[in-house]
């Protein structure tokens, strides 16, 4: 009888970016980008007018979108990349 090979994996936990708002702005930036992208493929491109803010602590969402779901998907995205940060969501379903 065959036995399973279980693939070592990392938890979620150390695959997530840490960022540092003390760096300089560039950095900031850099990050929201790759926030506002990881929101763009997990959303299908499906919010609109997509403004990621990043502050002390908090990452801030903006725009507008068709459903509740593609709201909660933004949403998830941004909860898998940050650690310790507040989401503010205030992706306006129209």
């Amino acid at each position: 009888m065959p036995t399973a090979i279980r693939r070592k994996t990392k938890s979620k936990q150390y695959c997530r970016n840490k960022i540092d708002l003390h760096q300089d702005d560039f950095h900031i930036r850099e990050y929201a980008s790759t926030i506002t992208k990881a929101i763009t493929k997990s959303t299908f491109s499906q919010v609109q007018s997509l403004k990621v803010d990043l502050k002390s602590k908090c990452v801030t969402l903006t725009g507008f979108c068709d459903s509740y779901y593609i709201k909660q998907l933004a949403q998830q995205a941004v909860i898998d990349m940050v650690i310790d940060m507040e989401i503010v969501n205030d992706i306006v379903v129209i």
